[in-house]
């Protein structure tokens, strides 16, 4: 369930950011050329945006396996050095992330006692400071599920395409039992 509910927030984030973003650059790129001016907002949030999908991104790549480190280190060994693998790939990418979480906290809590605001939108700066922590901590998360699940021996790096493909051969073989089923008449002698 928190695995369902993880993967539709990390999803959207990175749809809606992704779509602010073009959307934005583009409105941006109109406006320079139709009006010969530029939004002077549009850096602003353009920059804030790449930071969350940046470390949103990187936790959906932890959950999908696409991780460099992870395909590459885990998938060249197998016993007791993969689990030692794992255990030092996952150590490194928690301290990576706490790094992140520690320090966006840290920066997003001094700009909020300090009221300090963004210089075009005159909006609180820690609220888009916050996609820091928020990504890293959303990637915590994701490391120690997988690191739990590697460790266990099970498949922890199953995104959603596999998870369909696996769901449609599942489809697909349940269809050819019932099409081998009802071509054979009952009472038939099946030897």
């Amino acid at each position: 369930m928190l695995d369902l509910i993880l993967r539709r927030l990390e999803n959207t984030i990175i749809a809606l950011t992704f779509l602010f973003i073009t959307l934005l650059a583009f409105a941006n790129v109109v406006a320079r050329y139709v009006f010969h001016a530029s939004f002077s907002f549009t850096t602003e949030l353009v920059i804030n945006l790449a930071v969350l999908l940046t470390m949103v991104g990187a936790s959906a790549a932890t959950r999908l396996g696409t991780h460099p480190s992870f395909s590459l280190l885990r998938d060249s060994t197998r016993g007791v050095l993969h689990k030692f693998v794992i255990v030092i790939v996952c150590a490194a990418m928690l301290t990576f992330y706490a790094v992140f979480l520690w320090l966006g906290w840290d920066t997003a809590m001094n700009q909020l006692q300090s009221g300090r605001l963004t210089p075009a939108l005159q909006i609180p700066q820690w609220i888009l400071t916050m996609g820091l922590p928020v990504g890293a901590l959303l990637g915590t998360i994701r490391t120690i599920q997988v690191a739990v699940i590697e460790l266990r021996g099970g498949e922890g790096f199953q995104g959603e395409e596999a998870e369909a493909l696996a769901a449609a051969a599942a489809l697909e073989a349940d269809a050819r039992a019932a099409d081998t089923a009802a071509a054979t008449p009952k009472g038939a002698d099946r030897s």
